[in-house]
Parts: C-alpha cells; structure tokens; sequence
C-alpha cells in the first residue's frame, strides 16, 4: 500500500516522452524527469517520496524531502499570501501551512526565512502542514533548565515554545517581557514541570529570576495596559488560566499587593495604582 507523504521503495514500469512510470506492484505513480536526478532504467528500485502536485495527482519525486508525515521538522518559510504561509518542504513543492493553523492576527505570523516547527498531514488529496503544539517524544526538560526555542503558537494567555528536539514549554503571558511571533527565537528558562505541561518563564534579569505570585501578577498588570478581569469573584479555572496559580496564592499575592498599595480590588478585577 503507498504511503502519501512519505518514502516508498517503488520499481520503474515504464519511460514515456516526459517521465517514468513506478509502481509498488499495485498502483502506477507519476515521476517526472525533472523530478529525479538520474537516469532510470525500467526494472531499476528507486526510493520515491509520493506528494500531490497542484492539479491533486499523485507524483514522485526523488529529491529529498526535510519532512515526512513520520519526520516533523522545522521548515524555513518562503512566501505568505491570505491562505497562510509557504515553508520550503525540500522538494520543488512548497508546503502551505493554512491560516488555520495560525494566529488570528498578521503581526503574529512567521517572517519570510524564519523556520517554524511543522508537521506533515495528509488530507484527501493534498499534503497540508501543520505548527506543532504538542510534544512529539519522551525527552524531558529539566527544572532550572536554560533554553532556546521558536514560537511556535501564540494566544491571549501566553506562548508555546518548542525547542530544537521538540520538547514543548509554555510561557504564561506574565513571564514575558513582550510580545512574540510564530517563528521568533527565545531564550527562556524551565520555571516549573507538570505532569502534563512545562512552565517556562522568558523573564532572565538576575534580581527577578525568583518571581513570587506577586511578582508575577504586578508584571502582568504593567505588560497589559494595567487591568485584569480577575476580582474577588473570579473563578479558579479563569485564574489559573492566566497566572497557573491556585485562588488562595492568588488572593494572598493581591492582597500582598493591595498592603502595599500597589493596586485597587474590586469584585470583578483588579487595577494597577498609577505612582
């Protein structure tokens, strides 16, 4: 049976005027000359990874690809129009990562030459890439530990970022400094390990390297135009959503910061004290 998006050990059937016939036996495929550095002789065994061209018909290629739908990778991109964005797969065929995949905003999507972590999907008769989010093998991350990655998803509570052997961390919005990008590199250090999720923080001054909760929340308030929706009557899941703490830390750092008189508490959410 071929297997779509991934390298199939195929036999040359035939040679026509434009390209060669493979065949696993059962199914004839497509594989032009311009596809295969080579020439062929029919009987030869060739080792073809199987796409879909822009028509939707099943070709060949014998050029290399970077990924494959067993082999994620991080893939550089090269255009992006209103479908999404186009990442150099290593064939003569780029791979579109739809807009569905994607952040809501232009600003957070990839640059041109930026490499995003992808992975291949088929979908009836195309190859479609997706961002990865999700952790893709057993390596752990250490507590403590210092590391780079690439944004690889964005959204209103914070980033995930994946590194180089796709171990995935997210960074809650209130441990970082600013905004962020799909395929912007960062350093940040491994904060906390969950059963099934790594905090990290990309907060790195030395004297702020130790953030309590309060710490934590009086940042959030600076970064994010001084208010939050999270009052006394706030929900646990809607705090811990944001701030990955308990209500009880969170009400305890608030009221750390209220003493201080560092800001107001109301029922439905807090405010920053201009100084």
């Amino acid at each position: 049976m071929l297997k779509i998006g991934d390298i199939n050990k195929l036999k040359v059937i035939k040679e026509t005027d434009i390209a060669y016939m493979l065949s696993d036996g059962e199914t004839s495929v497509f594989l032009h000359f311009n596809q295969t550095p080579n020439k062929l002789s029919i009987g030869e065994e060739v080792n073809a990874f199987l796409y879909y061209d822009q028509k939707k018909r099943l070709c060949a290629t014998l050029e290399e690809p970077l990924i494959t739908i067993n082999k994620p990778a991080f893939l550089k991109v090269v255009a992006l129009n209103e479908a999404g964005v186009f990442v150099n797969m290593g064939i003569s065929k780029d791979l579109l990562v739809s807009k569905d995949y994607l952040p809501t905003s232009l600003k957070l999507w990839p640059r041109v030459d930026e490499s995003i972590p992808v992975i291949l999907k088929v979908k009836a008769t195309q190859l479609v890439g997706q961002v990865v989010v999700d952790a893709l093998n057993n390596t752990k991350l250490e507590l403590d530990q210092q590391c780079e990655g690439i944004v690889s998803s964005a959204k209103q509570n914070g980033f995930v970022v994946v590194t180089s052997d796709f171990n995935i961390c997210f960074i809650p919005k209130a441990l970082t400094r600013q905004t962020y990008h799909l395929g912007e590199v960062v350093s940040f250090k491994v904060k906390e390990i969950k059963e099934k999720q790594v905090i990290g923080t990309m907060i790195q001054n030395k004297e702020i390297e130790r953030l309590n909760d309060s710490d934590i929340i009086l940042s959030y308030l600076k970064n994010m135009g001084g208010a939050v929706n999270l009052g006394n009557n706030a929900k646990p899941e809607d705090i811990y959503k944001v701030f990955h703490m308990s209500k009880s830390a969170y009400k305890r750092a608030i009221g750390h910061l209220y003493k201080l008189k560092l800001i107001n508490i109301y029922d439905d959410y807090i405010e920053l004290i201009e100084q």
